[in-house]
């Protein structure tokens, strides 16, 4: 993923794996090198500068490679 075309290529992904409804942004927290929502993990790749150590709050979308994509914090 590069810069800003590459989130709206993601964000783009998302809204089309979910069938046509907009997909929601999520809210996790990292740790151990994952965000964790709920239950699930996720490996995540951060699309804006924030703060991703251990114990942060973030927003994240999922990708349809498994993969949380941090859009805020």
């Amino acid at each position: 993923m590069n810069g800003v075309m590459g989130l709206a290529q993601v964000l783009r992904e998302g809204r089309k794996k979910s069938g046509g409804e907009e997909q929601r942004a999520q809210r996790g927290i990292i740790g151990s090198g994952r965000v964790h929502i709920g239950e699930r993990s996720y490996p995540f790749r951060a699309a804006v500068d924030c703060n991703t150590s251990d114990g942060s709050l973030v927003w994240v979308q999922i990708s349809r490679g498994g993969t949380a994509v941090i859009v805020g914090a």
